[in-house]
């Protein structure tokens, strides 16, 4: 089968070819016996397991693609945003984390900032830019643990600048379940609360993306107007993108094709600057690995980041090629918020997942993770000795460079730890990869491409694609090991730490947002390790001189 299929809604077009269209037919019809778009619509609480118990419960969840309750909040973000700018608050900074968090930052633009975990580096440099500091709104996303210490680092740079307990009230806002940790803060803080339904994999409109997005400028107004207008195609029985969409997923993923590789182009949004776009694809996998409690390996397809076709891995581009890609994807920002969602609930029916389950990055983790947090007294400071016992992984193997630039390697897996020096080391890693592994890069370390390390930790990770021609993922300091967390039986992990350039204190605590970051660090080893995964955790010294000496070595046999 050549021929490929085009499903067009409004602005939204979906295609399908070859055997990714034959896996989507396969699995139609299920779908429609099911009544799943029905159901959808009208949130049966019988779909999965997390909404039953939710609606006993009297619980409000984040279900998919929800712009007609988001109409509720306009008033209220008009309003703070209003006060906001009367205030000569311009600048919004985000702290949460998940897909929700994702979706703000696409929506928002440049004036929205997103802080997704305890890593010093861009809180620090807030702290430094005085000016910017004054013109920054706080917004607290959700009851992600890592909350708390960025709230109390944040909030005492507030007080540095000398506001008033009123003023420094009123430049925080809460976007939380009642009766969550944020909320709670946000009322003992006498900060404004948004209340919000308990979060899920789902929310690109619920008030976890709406409200920092509107305080930011977006057109929060419009964008639900276009959301709307998406909804009628999603429980038609032709032409509904969303169920396509869905189809080809989950029957990609049912047919052994788990690894769907997003990109290839850059996608063009019809309603956002063409700069705004390429969030979407990190928006699309971070979803898709939530949605379906990894049992999907996303890989967004970055330049430098090769991948090969094999028998597991199938191709969507946005605004790709009908003809020849896989399938391809065009649309409206606001009718791709709806549809992907939509097309995410489906694929996790499909796949007997639960995706209205309380997200990964919310779920408690063992140790010393949660423990650096909220303050007990564990013992944690900032040396890598520390990190090591946390990590449970030992002394270190061996340690390469020289002093103050080194990097350690640390790994309890008996072939890896025989390597000599980094190159061979990294040799074995992709030797191990290659076959029917992915490697996962959970980098625990900044992001920021230009003045973090971003860009060569991108680098390494297409180096090291390069030579085991597989699947490799990059996510940045996450509680979990990186997607693909829950699929036990592949998945090679390399765990990138480093010290702190510039520590952030945190209030209240005898240490700083540093020593939070390497215990989440430990805490993701930790978990690879004990579900039988290969683990290697490289500590550097020197982040940059560390990550320079990394891609010597990996260039050896790339």
């Amino acid at each position: 089968m050549t021929g490929f299929t085009a499903v067009v809604s409004g602005g939204t077009t979906i295609t399908a070819r070859g055997a990714v269209r034959a896996a989507a037919e396969r699995v139609l019809g299920r779908l429609w016996i099911d009544q799943v778009p029905v159901r959808l619509a009208s949130e049966d609480a019988e779909l999965w397991p997390s909404a039953a118990a939710a609606a006993a419960g009297g619980r409000a969840l984040c279900w998919p693609g929800q712009p007609g309750p988001a109409r509720a909040l306009l008033e209220r973000i008009a309003e703070l945003r209003a006060r906001a700018r009367a205030a000569g608050l311009t600048e919004v900074v985000l702290v949460g984390a998940g897909p929700a968090v994702r979706a703000a930052a696409l929506v928002g633009g440049s004036s929205l900032t997103v802080l997704d975990g305890p890593e010093p580096g861009p809180p620090a440099r807030l702290a430094a830019d005085r000016d910017r500091l004054s013109r920054t709104l706080v917004v607290l996303a959700g009851p992600d643990p890592a909350g708390g210490a960025l709230y109390l680092a944040l909030h005492q740079m507030m007080a540095d600048l000398g506001l008033s307990p009123t003023e420094l009230a009123e430049r925080f806002v809460a976007v939380a379940e009642p009766g969550c940790p944020t909320a709670g803060r946000a009322v003992e803080g006498g900060h404004a609360l948004v209340e919000a339904p308990a979060a899920t994999a789902f929310g690109a409109l619920s008030p976890y993306a709406l409200v920092p997005a509107g305080l930011a400028g977006a057109d929060v107004a419009g964008l639900l107007d276009r959301a709307t207008a998406v909804l009628p195609a999603l429980t038609r029985p032709e032409n509904n993108p969303g169920l396509v969409l869905g189809a080809i997923l989950g029957g990609c993923a049912r047919a052994g094709r788990t690894t769907v590789v997003l990109g290839g182009y850059p996608a063009v949004s019809l309603d956002l600057p063409p700069e705004s776009s390429p969030g979407l694809a990190e928006w699309v996998a971070a979803l898709l690995a939530e949605a379906t409690g990894g049992l999907m390996l996303p890989l967004v397809q970055r330049g430098g980041l090769p991948v090969r076709p094999a028998g597991d891995v199938f191709l969507i581009t946005l605004d790709g090629r009908p003809k020849q890609d896989d399938a391809t994807v065009t649309g409206p920002l606001a009718e791709q918020l709806v549809m992907w969602e939509y097309a995410a609930a489906v694929a996790a029916y499909l796949l007997d997942a639960d995706p209205l389950a309380p997200p990964r990055h919310e779920r408690p983790a063992e140790g010393a993770a949660d423990e650096a947090d909220t303050g007990a007294d564990t013992g944690v400071d900032s040396d890598a000795g520390t990190a090591a016992e946390q990590a449970g992984d030992g002394p270190p193997v061996f340690v390469e460079g020289d002093p103050g630039q080194g990097v350690e390697v640390h790994t309890a897996d008996p072939a890896l730890a025989a390597a000599k020096d980094l190159a061979a080391l990294l040799a074995a890693v992709a030797d191990r990869v290659a076959g029917n592994e992915h490697l996962a890069v959970a980098a625990f370390l900044d992001p920021d491409e230009a003045r973090g390390q971003g860009a060569q930790v991108r680098r390494l990770a297409g180096l090291l694609a390069a030579r085991c021609a597989r699947p490799v993922t990059v996510t940045w300091g996450c509680r979990y090991p990186a997607f693909g967390n829950d699929r036990q039986e592949k998945g090679v992990y390399l765990v990138v730490t480093g010290n702190a350039v510039r520590d952030v204190p945190v209030p209240e605590r005898r240490h700083g947002l540093d020593p939070v970051q390497r215990a989440r660090a430990a805490g993701a080893a930790r978990a690879a390790r004990a579900a039988g995964r290969p683990v290697v955790r490289l500590h550097l010294h020197d982040r940059r001189a560390g990550l320079a000496r990394l891609l010597e070595s990996a260039r050896g046999g790339a």
